[in-house]
């Protein structure tokens, strides 16, 4: 009996020491070289960090790179900008290294990865805090793709994806990292093209046939992957647009929302594969260039800039739509999404308010109407206020369906309120809040 009494106590204390309990169903002993993105959410507790207390103080305003290279155990994770306005930078520990910050790792043998590095936030109000930190990272394989997700690393745990980095930045922050990566090399699909390839061009790595018109990939794309084929000439490559849409410059069809791939979902967003099509009324007018994305700017780390394009607060899940036509006359395009519009929908358009800056503002009720639960359509005037292209006869605009959230909009009229001031103004006065109160404390001390 005291023989097992011993045992057990020795296996409490050995649990302990290795800290957290860690869940399964990772993936142990991964090999190979892999590439993807992830998306961070910046997660802060003002007081002591419980699921129930902490606040999301900010995410990745897009996607961004890493690589892991399990044979040598090391990874290169690229920052962004955070939705508050500041970019964060995942760094080698001490950011000792001026070529670059390679972080390392170490196979716990669980199917979860402990990665040490630095962190730093860009954010010269407070002085660009840094430290070094880790985070504990279960990685699941299937087949090609790597799933990755943060875990909860604190001792004991605090219910919070990430660990906690206290007495550093204006409160405890944790970083939670999710994202995905596939195996540099592979061809999932078996056609003659890399995962990497067609993530680059927008296809789908698990399909032969991405736009699902019969005629592969291989094929559409002709014999230069760096000049992909475009028959019709309106920037969206033969292999996204299904049929005869790709000879046809008045449509443009089978876009990626989001920056994205049609029919593949990269990530857990729920528009994720989704896509949208483009349509001319004028027979005589073309696209020549069709583009889609998130409605942000990217900082440079200098300062606190703008980097929201609309309305803080709203939801912009369907991105926007960037489009150039050449035909003369007003431009008339009718857009009609895979995903359903809002019910409370909003539609904002590029608008250039300065020599080198743009913004989205609200469209006036005349400029679009909805055309059912899918479509809208949106007129543009050439030389108009929404008119990003100064020369006659081409027109270039941005445009934006939202869900109004937040209230204080004419949704029938089209016309707004609310101060168009970029990054979430609540959670850039939550941050100055916590300043105050940390600089506050020391005062008195």
């Amino acid at each position: 009996m005291t023989a097992r009494l011993i045992a057990a106590a020795l296996a409490i204390l050995l649990a302990a020491l290795a800290g957290p309990a860690r869940a399964q169903q990772g993936t142990p002993g991964l090999t190979g070289i892999y590439h993807g993105e992830h998306r961070i959410t910046m997660r802060g507790c003002p007081g002591a960090c419980s699921a129930a207390t902490a606040l999301v103080l900010g995410t990745g305003v897009k996607d961004a790179a890493w690589t892991f290279n399990f044979d040598q155990g090391w990874a290169e994770i690229a920052g962004t900008t955070l939705t508050v306005g500041f970019v964060y930078e995942v760094q080698d520990l001490g950011n000792l290294d001026p070529s670059g910050n390679r972080v390392y790792f170490s196979d716990l043998g669980d199917g979860t990865y402990r990665l040490r590095h630095g962190f730093q936030i860009y954010n010269p109000n407070v002085g660009n805090p840094r430290a070094d930190t880790f985070t504990l990272l279960r990685i699941t394989r299937s087949g090609n793709a790597l799933a990755i997700e943060t875990l909860d690393g604190d001792a004991p745990p605090d219910g919070i994806p990430g660990t906690q980095i206290v007495n550093v930045f204006p409160m405890t922050v944790q970083p939670d990292f999710a994202g995905w990566a596939r195996l540099e090399g592979s061809d999932s699909s078996g056609g003659g093209i890399s995962d990497a390839d067609k993530l680059r061009l927008h296809l789908n790595p698990t399909v032969l046939d991405t736009d699902g018109d019969g005629l592969a990939d291989t094929d559409e794309l002709g014999p230069d992957l760096n000049a992909p084929l475009d028959s019709d000439g309106d920037g969206v490559i033969d292999a996204l647009e299904p049929g005869a849409a790709a000879h046809d410059a008045r449509l443009a069809a089978g876009v990626p929302l989001l920056d994205g791939v049609p029919g593949y979902a990269k990530t857990a967003d729920a528009l994720a594969g989704a896509t949208v099509a483009l349509q001319l009324a004028d027979a005589a007018q073309r696209f020549t260039a069709v583009r889609t994305g998130t409605l942000v700017l990217e900082a440079d780390g200098s300062a606190i800039p703008d980097v929201s394009l609309g309305d803080a607060g709203l939801d912009y899940r369907h991105g926007y739509v960037e489009f150039a036509v050449a035909g003369s006359g007003a431009v008339s395009v009718r857009l009609t999404y895979s995903a359903a519009l809002p019910q409370r929908l909003l539609v904002y358009g590029l608008r250039q308010v300065a020599a080198d800056r743009q913004r989205y503002t609200l469209l006036d009720a005349g400029a679009w109407k909805r055309v059912d639960e899918h479509t809208l359509e949106v007129t543009v005037a050439d030389g108009g206020a929404n008119d990003l292209d100064e020369r006659e006869g081409y027109v270039r605009a941005g445009v934006a369906p939202v869900e109004n959230t937040l209230g204080g909009h004419d949704v029938e009229s089209g016309n707004g309120g609310g101060a168009l001031d970029g990054a979430p103004l609540a959670l850039l006065a939550l941050a100055a809040l916590a300043l105050r109160r940390r600089k506050a404390k020391e005062g008195g001390r």
